[in-house]
């Protein structure tokens, strides 16, 4: 069993691995589009909890760049305190779960952030993996074909590359 898990996480690192850190750096690029959609317009009153979600998500991003995943995941949560549906803290602390090992908790965060949001690549990404560690195959194809379709739609080719070399690798496993 521990073997299976090793290589599956070898398997999901090495598809990040062929662009270099291209799934971290894309997941903190894409942290601007996450924080902004956090700033949708608000009455007033909610202005100053829009801002401290805000500033946590930033800082729960800036913790993940650094690989600070219980730090993140921390700085999530102040996000998820303030606005619960937020799919983007959920993203963020679903990752960050994934790479603590940490699958269910990652899987449940993946879910929630893809109720809310269903359009987010790299939460199918993340959560096709999860599914292959939590032995639900057909699962994770699904999930990375859909990663691959909307890296496509997003003009992300080489991210929908790697999406579809893990299929072919689980394919084959």
């Amino acid at each position: 069993m521990k073997g299976l898990k090793l290589a599956v996480v070898i398997l999901a690192l090495g598809t990040i691995a062929i662009s270099p850190k291209a799934h971290a750096k894309s997941l903190s690029n894409t942290r601007q589009i996450f924080i902004s959609q956090v700033t949708a317009p608000l009455p007033n009153s909610q202005d100053e909890k829009t801002n401290d979600a805000k500033a946590y998500l930033e800082r729960g991003f800036e913790r993940f760049d650094k690989k600070d995943y219980h730090g993140a995941i921390e700085y999530f949560n102040q996000v998820l305190k303030i606005e619960p549906n937020n799919a983007y803290a959920h993203v963020g602390r679903g990752v960050a779960s994934f790479f603590l090992e940490e699958y269910q908790a990652a899987k449940a965060d993946l879910d929630k952030a893809l109720e809310i949001t269903p359009d987010i690549a790299h939460a199918y990404y993340f959560r096709g993996f999860t599914n292959y560690l939590l032995k639900d195959k057909q699962g994770a194809i699904a999930d990375l074909q859909k990663a691959s379709a909307l890296y496509k739609k997003e003009g992300k080719p080489d991210l929908a590359q790697n999406a579809n070399n893990a299929i072919q690798k689980i394919e084959a496993s």
